[in-house]
């Protein structure tokens, strides 16, 4: 069985994006980021971009329940 990857969240800059993907990988939930380079270089306030943070599917539910912890604060 293929495991799919989601989008766990979209942070502003790759620096909050790090931050989470540390959070998460201390917990043993392997992530990665997608739109690194592109947010990094779009101009200050281009709507649409930011850093995807991606898990496995079967991750989902635990890696929104640690970052709910992390940040302190729930969507």
């Amino acid at each position: 069985m293929e495991d799919k990857l989601v989008i766990l969240t979209t942070c502003e800059n790759a620096m909050h994006a790090h931050i989470l993907q540390g959070a998460l990988k201390n917990v043993g939930i392997p992530s990665m980021l997608q739109n690194e380079l592109s947010a990094s270089v779009a101009l200050q306030g281009f709507i649409g971009m930011g850093v995807q943070i991606l898990v496995f599917e079967k991750d989902l539910e635990r890696a929104k329940e640690i970052l709910v912890i992390d940040e302190g604060q729930t969507d």
